[in-house]
């Protein structure tokens, strides 16, 4: 057996402490489970640290990332909190968080980025205690189980922070310095903590973030290199919240449009969150008050205000018409609208849209300007989608029925010029997805503010050219559809066999589902499917929500 020298162990170690503190970090996992990484990364740090003592120094010296105060023991100090009834168990406590923290993996002098949890719900901060010894599968882990959370007090949060925030580093002597004849006692003392991240913060309660952030001990890293998880802007949201948190977060993972219609401070929230923006989530949105979203968040068209976009797209639309005395106006116009046109959707990598009548032209423009995109999930009417994709023939035949919404294509008093505007737009979207090479997972749900059931039974040709949309992806690993027909997927599979894991999740009405077809789907093509979920929702009427039932759940 060949042994490597010390030092190259002690490198391999290193280079995996930067993939643990790089894990430490996330909010969130776009691909995969957040906690099953988490429970993934505690196994393999203490995997390291018992291999033996130089590696346990090793790995202690170089992890620089803590969770949820995992440097010491948050139970005991709750005690200490509650039994301080004289100075020689005071004593012993010190003693003993001393020892602890000598023993501890995680050095409290070496943390420059703490990252808590927090039950937005609750209003309060919690540790999960996951059991490293445990042998089931993330997949048997329920991230809901509330009985194995420790709740932290916003004191103890606050008397933690300020601890870190007080601990020095000095920086080492450089060649620089010694030359510049700089004395030992001068050398410049800086503090070791930098960042805090909070995973669950929400702004669905009025002022909870503002206030949380506010209350926080005020140091660095609460001033301005605070990285949150989510940014919910909803109606109670609005330039004032915005402002607040600018003062405390540096970095947003996830903005959240919710119910929002100011078109300021949704772009206001992308413009100082952009470069750290990976996920966009639109719960509700109103086309009807602004249908230019999508055309201002790419860049396509400027924002100025509400008011004002009509008016830039007119004026675009009628600058031929301008008499030479306006030239240099316009000029100085459209330089100025030039520079407000930003791509905010560049660097998003999961777009999941609901409630919101989708355009085909929307998502084009998701998939063209979103060049990192590879999650999108997306909530359409497919009463109107199966409408515009059979033929003239199957509708009559078929008695399909057109939706009311302006779901994909706004609609139009003349029927033939919809169909017309509609077959432009799908072709165009068409080229667009088929030319796309980063997206992987593809989810479409069935939903319209008219009716969340299938009126008629999808056609022939629809069945043919939305599988084709699908099939003719190179890049998609995962896809899922919001209506029952097998016959979508039979289709897909027949044209692509690289799209290995599939899903349908249906709303239950009328109980006539039958997992049969798929299972007949997953008998002839087993060699191609790794997985294929069917999910149905059922309403409940106490609830007044739908609450889902696994049909069928394959795995290879």
């Amino acid at each position: 057996m060949v042994i490597l020298p010390l030092y190259i162990q002690k490198d391999i170690v290193k280079i995996l402490c930067r993939h643990i503190d790089k894990n430490n970090k996330l909010l969130d996992c776009i691909e995969g489970d957040y906690r099953g990484n988490e429970i993934s990364i505690k196994r393999l740090m203490l995997t390291l640290a018992l291999v033996s003592r130089d590696w346990f120094k090793t790995l202690s010296n170089n992890l620089t990332v803590s969770v949820d105060f995992n440097y010491t023991n948050l139970n005991n100090n709750n005690n200490n909190n509650n039994n301080n009834n004289n100075n020689n168990n005071n004593n012993n406590n010190n003693n003993n968080n001393n020892n602890s923290n000598e023993y501890s993996i995680i050095k409290k002098e070496n943390i420059k980025t703490l990252k808590l949890h927090f039950d937005h719900q609750g209003s309060f901060f919690y540790i999960k205690d996951i059991a490293m010894d445990k042998k089931e599968s993330f997949e048997e882990y329920d991230p809901d189980d509330k009985s194995n959370e420790l709740i932290i007090e916003l004191e103890i949060v606050n008397k933690e922070l300020e601890k870190l925030s007080k601990l020095k580093a000095t920086i080492p002597t450089t060649f620089s310095s010694l030359l510049s004849y700089q004395k030992p006692q001068q050398q410049q003392q800086i503090c070791v903590f930098k960042n805090l991240i909070i995973r669950n913060i929400s702004t669905s309660n009025e002022n909870e973030d503002t206030s949380i952030l506010q209350s926080l001990y005020q140091c660095e890293a609460t001033c301005g290199n605070l990285h949150l998880l989510e940014l919910d802007l909803n109606p109670i949201f609005n330039l004032t919240s915005l402002n607040i948190i600018k003062k405390h977060v540096k970095k947003v993972f996830t903005l959240k449009i919710n119910s929002c219609i100011d078109l300021q401070i949704i772009t206001e929230s992308f413009k100082q969150f952009k470069k750290s923006i990976a996920q966009v989530f639109i719960v509700k949105y109103n086309t009807q008050n602004n249908s230019f979203l999508f055309p201002i968040l790419a860049g396509i068209i400027p924002f100025n205000n509400n008011e004002e976009v009509n008016n830039n797209i007119n004026s675009n639309n009628n600058n031929n018409n301008n008499n030479n005395n306006n030239n240099n106006n316009n000029c100085n116009i459209n330089e100025e609208n030039e520079k407000k046109k930003i791509n905010y959707i560049e660097s998003i990598k999961f777009f999941k849209i609901f409630s919101m009548e989708f355009q085909l032209k929307d998502f084009e423009i998701v998939l063209n300007y979103s060049k990192k995109l590879s999650h999108l999930v997306i909530s359409i009417c497919f009463n109107r989608l199966i409408y515009f994709l059979s033929t003239e023939k199957e509708r009559m035949e078929l008695r399909l029925k057109n939706c009311n919404c302006n779901g994909l294509v706004r609609n139009s008093s003349n029927a033939n010029e919809l169909i017309e505007e509609f077959n432009k737009d799908w072709n165009s979207f068409k080229e667009a997805f088929k030319n796309n090479k980063t997206i992987k997972n593809l989810k479409f749900f069935n939903e319209c503010y008219q009716t969340q059931i299938l009126l008629s039974k999808p056609s022939p040709t629809f069945i043919e050219r939305f599988s084709s949309l699908i099939s003719s992806s190179t890049s998609i690993e995962s896809f899922g559809s919001g209506i029952d027909c097998p016959e979508i997927f039979e289709k897909i599979i027949e044209k692509n066999k690289k799209i290995p894991d599939l899903s349908i999740s249906i709303i239950d009405i009328n109980n006539k589902h039958s997992i049969q077809p798929y299972q007949t789907i997953i008998d002839k093509n087993k060699q191609h499917i790794n997985s294929l979920k069917v999910v149905k929702f059922i309403f409940n009427y106490d609830t007044e929500t739908f609450s889902p039932l696994i049909l069928l759940d394959y795995k290879k």
